[in-house]
């Protein structure tokens, strides 16, 4: 016959195991969320300057020097601003600019390339335009 001491031996050795995360599991999830902000680091600055385009060309966009302006009216206004946001990204010899339904059309379009790691590069396309409403 089996005694009940026997029976409940395993059973408290159930309870007095320890629940939760190993030490490497730990370095492990460190290490991941390390990576994943350091690439978030890396991205920000780019979109940090894209919305000071966006900025800049909806200024532009109600300015009357870009309704009425030429095209080197234009250039240098955005050259003006473009100073004072400290934009890098791009310069107003790269604005395309033009007329639709009467209405002056100024758009910038650059790419950025961030290195993420070691042969791991992002690139990400940005289009600002006065002729978008949002």
């Amino acid at each position: 016959m089996v005694s009940n001491k026997a029976l409940s031996a395993p059973r408290r050795a159930f309870k007095n195991r320890q629940y939760g995360i190993g030490f490497v599991t730990l370095a492990l999830y460190f290490i991941v969320g390390a990576v994943i902000v350091l690439g978030f680091l890396k991205i920000v600055p780019h979109y940090i300057e894209y919305f000071s385009v966006k900025k800049v060309i909806a200024a532009m966009a109600t300015s009357e020097e870009v309704k009425s302006g030429t095209v080197a009216e234009i250039r240098n206004s955005f050259d003006r601003r473009r100073v004072i946001d400290n934009i890098q990204a791009i310069k107003a010899t790269d604005l395309e600019i033009s007329k639709e339904n009467n209405d002056t059309v100024v758009t910038a379009t650059w790419q950025a390339n961030v290195p993420l790691f070691t042969g791991w590069t992002l690139s990400i396309d940005f289009t600002v335009s006065t002729a978008d409403k949002s």
